[in-house]
């Protein structure tokens, strides 16, 4: 009688194979199917969280805007005022125009013209723009030749020099809500300039939403204002970001709009995190169906495990292999027939 030594290793080997193979293979299709979805799901919450704090961002600058329009139309009713705008009797009016400044806490400083061009300003401010020369700027020049009460003018150009005794330049603009001031008859008798530097508003949200590591852009039209290195990545706002989310939202009557980019890389250390941790607990797993594989194989050919000891004890020739032929006995056997 004859066996084969590794036919049972063979056996073994075949059964707890295949089914190894089959739980690596679900646990390939399981973490390929949980890393794409854990991507797009990371990736969906990091915009709509940036988005959304982007939103807050602009109703900030909204309302700080729209604060300081409040506080201009107040002064427009000031009776000191009107009465100096139509009369020019060389009245100072630093001191109301201060006034109103250190109340709103809001304003940079403020102008005040007379019909006739007269200027009047807040202290800290000087080098401001004529009247004839705020006409060039097409929104103030609609503005002043129109009959509308107020406007919100964004600009870089027809600045004043100097804000807070500090000079100051062009290219970070300036913000101004004008306002038209009106006699007794409701005649034009002069107007209001409060100018809100564009500073204040980037400080703001930035610091409020904790926008850290990215940068932001006030946009008006085809400009925005600079701010913080922003005109370094003016290459983001004119369309390529790779390697940063874009967030944008824009007023209710689009005469501003904010845009964001924020580094993708605390999305990348985050995916990463959860990516390693799911192939850890992948790797645990093979291992666990590889032994559970294993053990599943040895419950099967338990038996014929203690067969071949059987086989073994009773030395049984093993069987040769299929190209050597017959065994020599049956050979000789053979050759007399």
């Amino acid at each position: 009688m004859w066996y084969n030594r590794s036919m049972f290793r063979k056996l073994s080997r075949n059964i707890y194979l295949p089914v190894f193979l089959i739980a690596l293979f679900l646990i390939l299709f399981v973490d390929i199917f949980s890393a794409v979805m854990i991507t797009k799901t990371l990736q969906s919450t990091f915009v709509s969280v940036g988005k959304s704090r982007v939103s807050r961002a602009l109703d900030s600058c909204e309302l700080y805007i729209n604060s300081v329009s409040a506080s201009t139309y107040n002064l427009s009713q000031s009776g000191v005022l009107i009465e100096e705008l139509t009369n020019s009797r060389d009245v100072s009016l630093t001191s109301l125009l201060d006034n109103t400044c250190n109340y709103s806490l809001n304003m940079n400083g403020v102008c005040a013209y007379s019909a006739g061009g007269k200027v009047y300003t807040s202290s800290g401010i000087s080098a401001v723009p004529s009247l004839e020369e705020l006409r060039g700027c097409e929104g103030i020049s609609a503005f002043l030749a129109g009959d509308a009460d107020s406007f919100i003018s964004f600009r870089t150009t027809c600045i004043a020099d100097i804000y807070g005794n500090v000079s100051y330049p062009d290219k970070m603009g300036v913000i101004t809500c004008c306002q038209r001031v009106r006699g007794e008859k409701g005649e034009t008798v002069g107007y209001l300039f409060a100018d809100v530097l564009p500073s204040n508003l980037y400080d703001l949200f930035l610091e409020r939403e904790q926008l850290d590591g990215a940068w932001a852009f006030i946009t008006f039209g085809e400009e925005y204002f600079d701010y913080g290195g922003n005109a370094a990545h003016e290459d983001l706002l004119r369309g390529g970001h790779r390697g940063y989310f874009k967030y944008e939202a824009a007023a209710d009557d689009d005469r501003f709009a904010l845009t964001v980019f924020e580094s993708t890389a605390p999305y990348g250390r985050r995916l990463a995190v959860l990516i390693g941790v799911l192939l850890a607990v992948s790797a645990v797993l093979a291992a666990a169906a590889y032994f559970a594989a294993m053990g599943t194989a040895k419950s099967v050919t338990k038996r014929l495990d203690r067969l071949e000891e059987k086989m073994s004890a009773q030395e049984l020739p093993s069987l040769p292999p299929a190209d050597m032929g017959a065994p020599p006995a049956v050979k000789e056997e053979q050759k007399h027939k």
